[in-house]
């Protein structure tokens, strides 16, 4: 019974290591402001770690992977979609990484997508893939997801 306590209790706290290494540096706010009759805006508030940044929306091809802003199409056919962008301008810096010219951003960045509905109500759904990196480390591609019901 002793033997199966302390098996239990390394076996916890080999998990909690396993769980508190998980990276994630940038934490996304996502919500929604009606700016007229059935035109919304999606504000997309990216809160990144010190050390970290976020790549912009458009990046060189053959590079990491650029912030995107998807919707599933199958449940947001009623919604016509503006340009995702930052409403801030991205710093430029050489990547000895990627070996090119890449903007991010630092701190905290605002992304905004504009939408206008077809129809009096709709759902939005969808998520942002984004990358991060710190000097040499970056994180795998990662997604923040997002449900609204918009209606006129």
């Amino acid at each position: 019974m002793k033997r199966l306590l302390i098996l239990t209790a390394i076996l916890t706290l080999m998990v909690g290591a396993a769980n508190s290494q998980v990276l994630k540096p940038v934490k996304w706010q996502i919500s929604f402001k009606k700016v007229s009759e059935g035109v919304y805006d999606i504000i997309c508030k990216a809160t990144i770690e010190s050390g970290w940044h976020l790549y912009d929306t458009k990046l060189p091809e053959n590079g990491p992977l650029p912030t995107t802003f998807n919707l599933d199409e199958d449940e947001t056919q009623d919604i016509e979609l503006g340009e995702f962008k930052a409403t801030t301008e991205a710093k430029t810096e050489k990547s000895e990484a990627f070996n090119m010219e890449l903007k991010y951003f630092e701190g905290t960045v605002t992304f905004v997508q504009r939408v206008k509905l077809k129809k009096d109500k709709a759902k939005l759904v969808g998520y942002i893939e984004y990358m991060s990196c710190s000097g040499g480390q970056c994180i795998p591609p990662a997604e923040e997801e997002f449900e609204f019901e918009l209606t006129k």
